[in-house]
Order: C-alpha cells, then sequence, then structure tokens
C-alpha cells in the first residue's frame, strides 16, 4: 500500500508533514555543530550561551544543503515525491533560518533589520549586513507553487480515470 498525493491540497499537505519531520530532524542534529569556540561567551559583565545559537544555525544549514542537493538532483521529475523532498527542505530550511535570527536576537538583543535579500544587524555600534538566503529561498518556493497553481486542472472526475 503505497501513497501517492493525488490533489494539490494533498500534496501540500505532504509537504507540511515532511516539512515538520526534517525540522525535528535538523533540529536534532543540532548540538552535533562543531564549536572552535567555548559555549558559553562573557562580554561586558554578561554571560552569553552560544550553544543554541550555533546549533540552530547548524540544523539550518543542514536543511539548506538537503534542499540544494535535492533541488539540483531532483528538479524537474514528474514524481510528486521527489517534489515534496524539494519543497519540505525549503520550507524546512526557510522556518530554520528565520528561527536562527530569532535565536540570536534572544541571546544579545541587537537592533536586526530585514532588507530585501539582506538582514543588516546593528550590535554595540558595529554594523553587518548579512546575505539572507533565506528570502532566496522562498522567492523559489513561491515560483513552485506559482507553477503548480497554473498546471491546468484535469476535468472533474477525470482523475479517477
Amino acid at each position: 500500500m503505497s501513497f501517492s498525493p493525488t490533489t494539490k491540497g494533498e500534496y501540500y499537505m505532504t509537504v507540511g508533514i515532511v516539512a515538520v519531520v526534517l525540522i525535528l530532524i535538523s533540529l536534532g542534529l543540532g548540538p552535533l555543530a562543531p564549536l572552535d569556540e567555548p559555549k558559553v561567551y562573557a562580554y561586558d559583565g554578561k554571560i552569553y550561551n552560544l550553544g543554541d545559537a550555533v546549533g540552530v544555525s547548524f540544523s539550518a544549514f543542514i536543511s539548506l544543503m538537503v534542499f540544494i542537493i535535492s533541488a539540483v538532483i531532483l528538479w524537474g521529475s514528474k514524481n510528486p515525491w521527489y517534489n515534496i523532498i524539494i519543497d519540505s527542505s525549503a520550507i524546512s530550511f526557510i522556518f530554520l533560518n528565520y528561527l536562527n535570527y530569532a535565536v540570536i536576537y534572544l541571546t544579545w538583543h541587537p537592533q536586526m533589520y530585514i532588507l530585501p535579500f539582506f538582514v543588516e544587524i546593528i550590535y554595540n555600534g558595529a554594523k553587518a549586513l548579512q546575505f539572507d538566503l533565506g528570502q532566496v529561498v522562498l522567492i523559489i518556493l513561491l515560483y513552485r507553487v506559482y507553477k503548480i497553481m497554473k498546471m491546468p486542472r484535469p476535468l472533474f472526475g477525470s482523475e479517477k480515470q
């Protein structure tokens, strides 16, 4: 017995479920992130725990690699499961990318501004302009959704034949 999504609703419900599974797997691998520095950092009389920020960042990196590899290898396939892998890995990366920014904000409390394709982070007077891959992957995902929604629907009842 195998499940194959036949409608767009079933497809995106399956994408959502697989994305949640990928998020949980990636977050589970977060503590395995290699740290070249101590997990606890003292600065200006405050103690910061870098383990959570580095772990979520590593989890987002894992999801990004799954997305890139699956998109390069499986893009254009007619198999719905291959497309589910691409779309769910994109959703998991986008979620983990912005969760990473939230953890950074909760850890250091910098000023953060989301700009087109960039995130500006200001902390203790130092400014950093970081390229935001989450926005790029979001645009790719929206393009894929648009292409699927543009596909003509079969006539009523013809999918059962």
